[in-house]
């Protein structure tokens, strides 16, 4: 197996990873004939190679698997090499919702911290995948000025229209997505059928589901078009799920569309795979987990002066040492959370068996109030905010 050392900052840590080439399948319609590769590892380009041969203006889509770490990483070394090339790059994201851009851009001045950002744009609530997957690269473009773009639709609107369709929505609310959405592609169509059998919800509607998938794509291709126009001469690398840029009639094609200029896309090995259409590149990677995350073993919920307790696990950390439901986390180790992003932020390089001193307040059933700190020993259960209500 070819294996390829291009992350610095691992030291070549036994990432195996070929790069392949797939441009026959590219055809507008995806209708032209097409012979798959034979995938010959030792005969596959390397990352950087392939990312040599990118055009110097094109805008470049990498796709992930939200929970795979390695998918970030490749991410990431893409990102270091086109920033390398071209220093006047900006990164479009799915993991942040367009409302909440001028946090993101106050985070990347310096003029609010990061558990501020995490706070202000509802990380937790939004998107919820483990912030240690995304902070590799959120870290580089704030030390190298790079601009986040916030690509993705309001969670509000998706959730709105999935239940109820397009319909539902107020004339301000559908004021604020694309005017224009591009329907009548049957191949697209069917795989978001595909999508929508593989996850039968009582009472779900297709048409709707179809709405909610358009939706994202749409927003997304349309904010980065407005981006790139009223930012002339500034690149953009898109890393979004690789569900909105395979085969290129998601995210990639409206955005073709609304700019005219063609784009690249590159797929990490993952739910697809090297099938004809499906990208421009397609990456081989082997998996790489994050360490295991300390934790604490709580359902959590941001309360007026604290965070609350909700639901233990069976195993709590918290509830072994003594903290019950209801109960205000206060601080950890001495520094206080007002939020659940900042208690997320505190056990952020926490592992399992760690020890943290957490202070807490407690209301007894008579009223009274009594604050204390304990240690805890975190544990490896589930930590997460109740969804929203």
């Amino acid at each position: 197996m070819l294996k390829a050392c291009f992350l610095p900052m691992f030291r070549c840590a036994a990432l195996a990873l070929a790069v392949f080439g797939v441009h026959g399948a590219l055809a507008a319609d995806g209708d032209a004939p097409f012979n798959p590769p034979v995938l010959d590892l030792n005969k596959a380009a390397s990352l950087q190679q392939t990312l040599t041969a990118l055009p110097d203006d094109a805008t470049v889509f990498v796709g992930e698997t939200h929970t795979r770490y390695d998918h970030h990483l490749v991410q990431l070394e893409t990102l270091r090499f086109l920033h390398a090339r071209t220093p006047n790059i900006a990164i479009g994201v799915e993991w942040f919702q367009t409302p909440v851009q001028t946090h993101l851009n106050d985070y990347l001045a310096g003029r609010i911290t990061e558990t501020e950002m995490l706070e202000r744009t509802g990380y937790f609530d939004r998107w919820r995948f483990d912030y240690r997957l995304y902070r590799p690269v959120i870290e580089f473009a704030r030390a190298n000025r790079i601009p986040i773009v916030a690509l993705n639709a309001p969670v509000e609107l998706t959730r709105k229209i999935g239940q109820n369709g397009l319909g539902a929505l107020t004339a301000e609310e559908r004021a604020t997505l694309p005017a224009d959405y591009a329907r009548g592609n049957a191949r697209y169509d069917a795989r978001v059928r595909t999508a929508f059998n593989m996850h039968p919800m009582e009472g779900a509607n297709f048409t709707n589901f179809l709405d909610v998938m358009l939706t994202w794509d749409e927003t997304m291709a349309a904010t980065a078009a407005a981006y790139l126009a009223a930012n002339p001469g500034r690149r953009m690398v898109i890393f979004a799920g690789s569900g909105h840029i395979a085969h290129r009639d998601g995210i990639p094609a409206r955005l073709e569309r609304r700019t005219g200029k063609r784009v690249s896309t590159i797929l990490v090995a993952g739910e697809h795979t090297a099938e004809p259409g499906i990208a421009d590149f397609f990456v081989l990677s082997a998996p790489r987990e994050l360490p295991p995350a300390g934790l604490l073993g709580a359902f959590l919920e941001n309360a007026k002066d604290g965070v609350r307790v909700g639901a233990l696990t069976d195993e709590s950390s918290l509830g072994m040492a003594g903290i019950a439901k209801d109960d205000i986390l206060l601080a950890i180790d001495g520094v206080p959370v007002s939020g659940f992003a900042a208690v997320k932020m505190r056990l952020l390089d926490k592992k399992p068996g760690d020890k943290v001193d957490v202070r807490y307040r407690h209301r007894n059933w008579l009223g009274s109030e009594k604050e204390s700190t304990v240690m805890v020993m975190l544990g490896g259960e589930s930590l997460a905010p109740r969804p929203p209500q």
